[in-house]
């Protein structure tokens, strides 16, 4: 992807939001020197070229989520491509990058409990997908820094319970163990880091007025 280009003005648009991405367009306008009529202007711009993105990030310490690091050796980038398909959809999945050195493709995932994370490792992995050569993992605690990490609590899903990576939660020997909540994704999925994904709340019934 060609590089972009953002003047200074924006870099300073874009660090007010990452402080707080609740500021007003009037306030950010105070601090720029400029109407919030501009301001919207150039946010939209950012926005429409996808330079920049607008969303929520979630503290992970405070959710006691647990995070997954791990180095993949592919046979080939065909591979890395391969993985990258495969995994673009998978809430679990916070980071996925081509990198140079002992390994060529790096994975940051995030998962509720240490029993997920051991299904994450072994039964539903990038580890296991056919051309990985060899790989590495390390995993503890949510990071100290960032302290929010964009993670997307109510994922889409599919009333069959496939997951978004093909896999089926209830055909999988360590769900239907309770070794494993299942795929965030999934219709069958049974933890309480994600919200369930075919729940609808219940609204409450008006009261009719006394007439």
């Amino acid at each position: 992807m060609p590089r972009r280009s953002i003047d200074n003005v924006d870099k300073k648009l874009i660090s007010i939001l990452q402080e707080n991405g609740r500021t007003s367009l009037s306030d950010i306008g105070k601090q720029l020197g400029m109407s919030h009529v501009a301001v919207s202007k150039r946010l939209e711009k950012l926005v429409g070229k996808k330079l920049i993105q607008v969303t929520a990030a979630v503290n992970a310490e405070a959710l006691d989520a647990k995070v997954l690091f791990v180095g993949l050796e592919t046979e080939s980038m065909e591979v890395v491509d391969l993985i990258e398909k495969k995994y673009a959809h998978c809430p679990r999945l916070l980071m996925l990058a081509p990198v140079t050195g002992r390994y060529n493709l790096f994975a940051v995932m995030v998962a509720e409990d240490t029993f997920s994370l051991e299904s994450i490792l072994g039964t539903c992995s990038l580890r296991t997908e056919e051309g990985v050569r060899r790989s590495e993992s390390w995993f503890g605690n949510a990071p100290v820094v960032p302290k929010y990490l964009q993670i997307d609590l109510s994922p889409k899903s599919k009333k069959s319970g496939e997951s978004p990576c093909g896999r089926f939660c209830r055909d999988c020997t360590r769900y239907i163990s309770d070794k494993c909540v299942g795929c965030p994704s999934s219709d069958v999925y049974k933890g309480t880091l994600w919200a369930s994904p075919l729940t609808k709340q219940k609204r409450r019934k008006k009261k009719k007025s006394k007439s």
